[in-house]
């Protein structure tokens, strides 16, 4: 298998196309394998937003301009941090520029999908 293509995933969409694989699979009388398996399992205790949802804050927290790339996005929707600190937490390990006022912009966005 070559990987042609890849990008972060919410939760939400992990468990999406693994459903969706899993119906595929079904149909030809075969089972997820064990990875699969698991990821699906995973997402479908995680999962804390709908797919819409997912979609809907990950477009406003781009749109925000403060340069958050795709992972960063993708960890704010999965964990959707309650206040600045959870946000910090997050990105602990990472050199993080983001001032008070613009960690508020992302938990505001956030709270309106809780």
């Amino acid at each position: 298998m070559d990987v042609k293509d890849s990008k972060p995933v919410t939760l939400t969409e992990v468990q999406t196309i693994l459903k969706a694989k899993e119906k595929q699979y079904s149909k030809a009388d075969v089972e997820l394998r064990f990875e699969q398996r698991r990821s699906l399992e995973h997402a479908q205790k995680f999962a804390k937003v709908s797919v819409k949802d997912a979609k809907d804050m990950a477009k406003k927290l781009a749109e925000l301009g403060l340069e958050l790339n795709d992972e960063r996005i993708v960890k704010i929707v999965d964990e959707l941090p309650s206040s600045v600190d959870d946000i910090r937490a997050i990105f602990a390990k990472e050199r993080f520029k983001y001032g008070e006022e613009e960690l508020k912009k992302i938990v505001d966005i956030v709270d309106q999908y809780r």
